[in-house]
């Protein structure tokens, strides 16, 4: 999503907006630049935000001067925040990026009368191979009227194309250029009403996967895709055993009681025969549809609806005892599949309310290696969101965050269905020929429709990878083996980011389940350094070299005067629905706190230099003429604010 804020009467306008996507087996790498004119005879400002894939992570930004480009660095965050504190300090133009828990990018510019400025951004991704298709979302809404858009969306994939499309615009041209190279187009003269999704689906690699590779001065990266289907594994999804753990206190009345009532009353009468479910609603305390698992036949099932469709909200939050009595309810030795949906709204206030101590008693009770799968039901605080995101983390399962709005039904069960059909568990990777620093994409339960990536390093001397897959499935345990002969080609260029990507995002989460360590911290910086992504370690900075333009009177330097822009207040502003900024002064030395800080900006100075003799006052405004930006990041990037010194 694009959106535009305008701070002052005049406005520039947008000349261009480009979208360029490149999409390597699900890995996406993202490049939006903006061309932005102002037309007027005045000295004009404004601001702009993106929004950007929540798992996303920057990797570039630019801006392109009179035909010259400013990119900025990635750096260390101290690093980074003592530069822009020199910068600050001289009265030079400069800005600095930092990460926040919002997914938006923001930046504001001042423009010179007839000034173009080129804005260029780049994110990258890895898409989720989810009921067996992928899915990139291009957000392109703004107030900012754009009469010339264009989007293009490359595909690229080690197996077979199947299926590459636009859903919902009809007008997007759509061109498969091999077996397994595909590209969408669109161009319009004015901004659509939604975002762009591109839905691609490709042929499953062979029961043993495909391993692709790359090499770049003597160093390989080895990228293994292990998607078996049923079909390939000659048998069906396992059974499983699942328990909904359910949200209904007080603070879930109305609405939300009633769309978690239609989603699970959907996903109960879907339950195939041969798997054993339960219900369990909480507030306060406990209620269970029946006191055992009981089998998904029509009799229970419709016991199961009633019960669920017969419950009000009140009460507190026992999310501990909640959880517990649903662990409690597991055979270790059924060799069904064991899994908790767990959703809630909020923080536990009944019973055990530390969320520490709640996750270490669910740990310690979780004997059957339950996956628990938990939906953050409109909650906004993230330390809240945090501790369900690390409970899940340390349990084989995943968290997800959905709004409570009108499509919130369909979403749970569309999150149900990618849960729904386990056909591979207990998977272990091993590979022959010293590969090193392993890191997998996936849980240790394989889906229908998903997929496993196993991404490492290893040595260009190597002929030959034997991989070996331990597994369970329906028929019993199994191995899956196949030696691959390394061979790199120049197409897998994208590899080595995928590995440091995944990398990262699994140092993350070793952080959320762990807590900040300083190995962890080390390991996450050197990676988003050599990769130049940023983090909640790296931050970007952009230092912009002052100059003056010729004045009017024999040659002597003139620049017009910068416009003094919007206040803190006046920044934060347009923004406040989506990202509050922070109440901390935007340039204490100490940036390490828990929450990261967001600093950024214009710096603006006016230059005085004082002549050589007695009296004689010379004095030359120096500044990027037209030129003031200010920067922020959330989810990777936060609202940053302006300073102007004078």
């Amino acid at each position: 999503m694009l959106a535009s804020i305008q701070i002052g009467a005049a406005s520039p306008v947008a000349e261009y907006l480009k979208l360029s996507t490149d999409v390597n087996n699900g890995y996406a790498i993202t490049t939006v630049e903006e061309k932005l004119n102002n037309p007027t005879d005045t000295a004009v400002e404004d601001q702009f935000s993106f929004l950007i894939p929540e798992e996303a992570f920057i990797s570039g930004f630019s801006l392109i001067i009179d035909g010259k480009e400013y990119r900025a660095d990635v750096l260390p965050k101290k690093e980074a925040s003592e530069k822009f504190e020199s910068a600050a300090s001289g009265g030079r133009t400069a800005g600095l990026l930092e990460t926040k828990d919002e997914n938006l990018f923001a930046y504001a510019l001042s423009f010179e009368p007839g000034q173009s400025i080129i804005v260029k951004l780049t994110y990258e991704q890895a898409l989720k191979k989810t009921l067996g298709e992928y899915e990139l979302v291009q957000f392109m809404e703004s107030s900012r009227p754009v009469a010339n858009l264009s989007v293009t969306v490359n595909v690229n994939a080690a197996n077979q194309l199947i299926r590459l499309e636009a859903p919902a615009f009809p007008e997007a041209e759509v061109e498969y250029l091999s077996s397994n190279r595909g590209q969408v187009r669109y161009e319009a003269d004015s901004l659509p009403a939604s975002e762009l999704r591109v839905v691609f689906e490709t042929a499953n690699p062979p029961l043993n996967g495909n391993m692709l590779f790359y090499e770049n001065e003597g160093q390989g990266y080895m990228m293994h895709i292990f998607s078996p289907s049923e079909e390939n594994l000659g048998t069906s999804a396992m059974s499983k055993e699942i328990i909904f753990v359910l949200d209904k206190s007080g603070s879930m009345q109305g609405y939300k009681l009633e769309q978690v009532k239609d989603a699970f009353g959907n996903i109960i009468e879907d339950l195939p025969p041969g798997d054993y479910f339960n219900i369990i609603f909480f507030d306060s305390t406990i209620q269970s549809y029946s006191g055992t698992l009981m089998e998904a036949n029509s009799e229970q099932k419709a016991g199961a609806f009633d019960f669920v469709n017969s419950l009000e909200a009140n009460g507190g939050t026992n999310i501990n005892e909640a959880l517990l009595t649903a662990l409690g309810m597991f055979n270790p030795e059924s060799g069904r599949v064991p899994i908790i949906v767990f959703l809630t709204d909020g923080e536990p206030t009944e019973g055990v309310v530390s969320p520490y101590a709640i996750r270490q008693n669910i740990k310690d009770a979780n004997t059957a290696h339950v996956a628990i799968f938990s939906i953050a039901f409109g909650i906004e605080d993230e330390n809240n969101y945090s501790f369900l995101r690390a409970m899940s983390l340390e349990n084989y399962g995943t968290v997800e965050r959905f709004s409570p709005d009108d499509n919130a039904s369909e979403e749970i069960g569309g999150f149900y269905k990618t849960i729904s059909t386990p056909l591979v568990t207990d998977m272990t990777f091993s590979y022959s020929g010293g590969v090193t620093e392993l890191v997998n994409t996936g849980e240790k339960n394989l889906f229908a429709g998903s997929d496993a990536i196993v991404l490492g390093k290893y040595s260009s001397e190597i002929g030959k990878i034997q991989a070996d897959v331990s597994a369970s499935t329906r028929t019993g345990p199994r191995i899956f083996s196949k030696e691959f002969t390394v061979s790199p080609k120049g197409v897998n260029a994208f590899i080595p980011r995928l590995w440091a990507y995944t990398t990262i995002e699994s140092l993350l989460d070793r952080i959320e389940v762990e807590g900040e360590t300083e190995p962890l911290v080390s390991a996450i910086t050197d990676l988003a350094l050599e990769f130049e992504f940023v983090t909640p370690y790296t931050s970007l900075f952009v230092e912009v070299p002052e100059f003056s333009s010729p004045g009017a009177d024999g040659g002597e330097e003139t620049v017009p005067e910068m416009p003094v822009l919007a206040t803190e207040e006046e920044m934060a502003a347009p923004l406040s629905n989506q990202i509050q900024p922070s109440s901390d002064s935007r340039y204490e030395s100490d940036i390490e706190t828990e929450e990261s800080q967001v600093y950024g900006g214009l710096v603006e100075d006016k230059v005085a230099k004082e002549g050589a003799e007695e009296g004689a006052d010379e004095s030359t405004e120096k500044s990027t003429p037209g030129f003031g930006v200010l920067f922020t990041f959330s989810g990777f990037l936060g609202v940053a604010f302006l300073l102007q010194r004078s």
